[in-house]
């Protein structure tokens, strides 16, 4: 099964059990905090199951390769010193979309 199947499978599963949870639960007197849970479970689950489907999980790896504002030493030459680079945060490492 392909992580885009499985992402719209989570979506599915989420938004079924927030619905579940709203009108079947909610409603029930104890029920509550229950209800909350299970709502907040199914908010996770589409959201986890949204980013594996568009396949934004997948640029959250960082990359390997060098900066290329600070050639991946992390600092800059700046007014009173070195200082660090913008672009990488200090790391040295490029960013994903470099």
């Amino acid at each position: 099964m392909s992580r885009k199947a499985k992402g719209f499978g989570f979506s599915v599963i989420g938004i079924v059990l927030f619905a579940l949870s709203f009108f079947v639960l909610l409603p029930v007197d104890g029920m509550y905090l229950a209800s909350l849970v299970i709502m907040f479970g199914g908010v996770v689950l589409v959201g986890i199951g949204g980013a594996m489907a568009k396949g934004i999980d997948k640029s959250l790896d960082t990359s390997v390769g060098e900066c290329y504002f600070c050639k991946g030493t992390g600092k800059i030459p700046g007014v009173k010193g070195p200082e660090t680079c913008p672009r990488c945060g200090g790391t040295g490492k490029a960013r994903s979309d470099d």
